[in-house]
């Protein structure tokens, strides 16, 4: 009987559509949690946002890195790179919605405001392996990078600053709804499994 071998792609991307699937998890998990209990919980609408904003992450990063499917050699290097991205997904995920024992956290404005400067920092980390991700792995330009520098600046800026005003948190999650809606439509040929 003929064996088939694990391609190298297929080896090496295991270890990240199981970190994926545990950010992924935690994201539905938590949020099942808060609606189980949605008579005690006051929901912000920014942090929502930002919950479909990770969710929407970690599904691209699972589509982007399908691209990476011709790659025939891995170095460890380069592993570990591939999977800091993911890894940092899954700490904004764990860090974006209160774990079920934290019975104490019911009011997710007060949540997220005591989260976001870590939140926002890690982020900026987030963003900034993503351009060395583009630049190194799939070789795009870096004028396609301009849109996510200023998003690294943006978050950088304000975890830095830890700038609590309700209202640039909701132009924040407003401009993230916007811009995530127009990349999905300016990249529908991305966006395709073949």
């Amino acid at each position: 009987m003929p064996v088939n071998p694990i391609s190298a792609f297929e080896y090496s991307t295991i270890l990240v559509s199981i970190i994926l699937g545990l950010g992924i998890t935690h994201l539905l998990s938590a949020f099942t949690d808060l609606l189980y209990n949605h008579r005690q919980v006051r929901f912000y609408w920014p942090q929502g946002i930002w919950v479909l904003f990770i969710l929407f992450l970690h599904i691209q990063d699972w589509f982007i890195t399908y691209q990476l499917k011709n790659k025939t050699v891995w170095t460890f290097t380069e592993m570990v790179f591939v999977l800091l991205y993911p890894i940092s997904l899954f700490v904004i995920a764990k860090l974006l919605l209160p774990s079920n024992e934290q019975e104490e956290k019911k009011d997710m404005k007060q949540y997220y405001m005591s989260q976001y400067p870590v939140l926002f920092l890690l982020m900026s980390c987030s963003i900034f392996l993503s351009v060395l991700f583009n630049l190194q792995l799939l070789q795009q330009s870096l004028a396609a990078q301009v849109p996510l520098v200023v998003f690294f600046l943006v978050m950088l800026f304000v975890a830095v600053k830890k700038i609590h005003h309700p209202l640039l948190h909701k132009l924040i999650a407003a401009g993230l709804s916007v811009a995530t809606v127009i990349s999905v439509l300016l990249e529908k040929e991305n966006w395709v499994i073949n």
